[in-house]
C-alpha cells in the first residue's frame, strides 16, 4: 500500500511546495488508494488546483459546497479555498491534477492580464470551485485541453512546461469568458469561515490533549450550539467527529512512520483508552492498528 500524506500547518495550509520558483506548478497522477482513508483531508493552499477525474468518482467539498466529480469531468478549486476530496465510487478513483501559482499565467502581478482577468477570480471568495462537464461546449473544451496537456506532460518532452502553461492560460481564458462572478460574500459568511478555520486550528494544535467541544468552540469565540451548527453547515461534520477523524489520521501516519508501541500512539494522539482507539481505528480504516502497520508501504510522502 502506498500512503500519500498531506502535511499542513496549524491553520490547515498545505506545506508542500508545488513545482519550483522557476516553474511554480506541480502535476500529480494519483489514486485514492494511496491516501490515508482514501481521502485528501480538509486543507487549503495559496495556489489554484485543477483536478481531472480519469477513473471512478470523487466527492469534492468546499465550505458550503460539494459536488461529485465523475470520470471525464473536472473541477477548478480557487486559491485559498478550504477543500476536501474523498473517493465516491466502488472502483478505484484515479485523478490527474495540477496545482499552480497564478504567477505562472502572467509572470508578474502588476500587468494588465493579471489585474483584468486573473485577480477578479482570485478575489471572488464566493467562487470556491467550478465544475466542468462534457455536455457544456466551453467546459468540454477545458477538459480536452487539460487532458491533452496531461498526456503530453507524461511523454516527458523537453517543452512540456511550455505546453502545460499554454493549456492553463487557455483554461483560464475560457473560464473568465464564460462565468459570471458571484456577488461578494456577506460579512456574516466571511466571519463564519474565519471561526471554523480558528476551530480547526485549535484542534490541530491541541488534539494530543484532552479537549472538549466547549474548548473547541471557546477558541473560536462561539457557543457550543453555534459550533455544532457551523461544523454541520460548513463541513458536514461535528466538532467531535472532526476531532476523532483528525486524531485517527495522525495515529495512522505515526503507525507507518515509527515503531512506537500502539498503546503509546493511542495516548499520544489524544485517546485515553487503547481499546477504544483500536475500535475507532478499525471503523475508520477497516483494519486493526497492528494489521495496518504491517501492510507493505511502497512510498511515504
Amino acid at each position: 500500500m502506498q500512503h500519500i500524506k498531506i502535511e499542513t500547518d496549524a491553520q490547515g495550509r498545505e506545506l508542500a511546495q508545488h513545482g519550483s520558483l522557476n516553474f511554480p506548478c506541480g502535476t500529480y497522477d494519483e489514486y485514492f488508494s494511496q491516501f490515508f482513508n482514501e481521502e485528501v483531508p480538509w486543507h487549503w493552499h495559496e495556489e489554484i488546483e485543477v483536478v481531472l477525474v480519469a477513473e471512478g468518482a470523487t466527492l469534492v467539498q468546499c465550505v458550503n459546497q460539494e459536488r461529485v466529480i465523475s470520470q471525464g469531468e473536472m473541477v477548478f478549486i480557487n486559491a485559498n479555498a478550504l477543500h476536501r476530496l474523498t473517493r465516491h465510487s466502488e472502483e478505484e478513483c484515479h485523478i490527474l491534477n495540477v496545482v499552480f501559482s497564478p504567477k505562472l499565467l502572467t509572470g508578474h502581478l502588476l500587468g494588465t492580464i493579471y489585474q483584468k482577468h486573473i485577480l477578479p477570480i482570485l478575489q471572488s471568495s464566493e467562487l470556491q470551485m467550478v465544475t466542468f462537464v462534457p455536455e457544456i461546449s466551453w467546459q468540454r473544451q477545458c477538459i480536452q485541453t487539460m487532458q491533452e496537456a496531461f498526456e503530453y506532460w507524461h511523454l516527458e518532452h523537453s517543452d512540456k512546461e511550455f505546453v502545460l502553461q499554454m493549456a492553463l492560460m487557455k483554461l483560464w481564458h475560457l473560464l473568465a469568458s464564460n462565468i459570471k462572478l458571484p456577488h461578494s460574500k456577506s460579512k456574516n459568511t466571511t466571519q463564519q469561515e474565519r471561526r471554523i478555520q480558528t476551530a480547526l486550528e485549535f484542534i490541530q494544535q491541541h488534539y494530543r490533549n484532552t479537549i472538549s467541544v466547549y474548548d473547541i468552540c471557546s477558541a473560536a469565540n462561539i457557543s457550543e450550539s453555534e459550533g455544532y451548527r457551523l461544523f454541520r453547515n460548513l463541513l458536514n461534520s461535528t466538532p467531535t467527529a472532526y476531532l476523532t477523524e483528525y486524531r485517527l489520521r495522525m495515529a495512522a501516519q505515526t503507525l507507518v512512520q515509527t515503531k512506537q508501541p500502539i498503546s503509546q500512539i493511542a495516548y499520544d494522539t489524544g485517546f485515553n483508552c487503547p481499546a477504544y482507539f483500536a475500535k475507532k481505528f478499525r471503523q475508520q480504516y477497516g483494519s486493526t492498528p497492528k494489521a495496518f502497520r504491517q501492510q507493505p508501504l511502497k512510498q511515504q510522502l
